[in-house]
């Protein structure tokens, strides 16, 4: 189970081809940018695979070997999910462990339940997305 991105273009590359024509977006990219600086987004541990069940439900799977579900917290802020666990009765004292694994969100995802079968936790993930309108073109005159 991995959960490792292999990205063939540098995303500073991604970003300067499309920020020319993407007005408005310069918030997601700033956020995108923060993500590939931080270890809980882009590190090796614990692993994770995210599959998608239909175009309204996720569900995340994280690798948990080791930790009790009272080891284990789960946070949701503004457009952020954050599992983060910490070994608190290790067989050795020495080898107490700990992990922090963030994920983004769209305004519309939210966590419906989790829970843990042989060492996973499983995140469901269900998206309230309101169906859209065709909009019509909005011809602007010039002055």
């Amino acid at each position: 189970m991995s959960g490792n991105i292999i990205i063939n273009v540098p995303f500073s590359n991604f970003y300067s081809i499309i920020k020319p024509f993407a007005i408005g977006f310069d918030s997601m990219f700033d956020e995108f940018n923060k993500m590939l600086d931080t270890p809980e987004f882009t590190g090796k541990y614990p692993e994770y695979k995210i599959y998608k069940k239909s175009e309204n439900n996720f569900f995340i799977e994280i690798d948990i070997i080791g930790y009790d579900k009272k080891d284990i917290k789960i946070e949701t802020t503004q457009n952020y999910l954050t599992v983060s666990g910490i070994n608190k009765n290790p067989k050795d004292l020495s080898s107490i462990t700990k992990f922090l694994r963030s994920f983004v969100l769209t305004d519309n995802f939210k966590v419906k339940k989790a829970k843990i079968v042989k060492n996973i936790l499983k995140i469901d993930l269900v998206s309230k997305i309101s169906k859209k309108k065709k909009e019509k073109p909005n011809l602007i005159k010039i002055q």
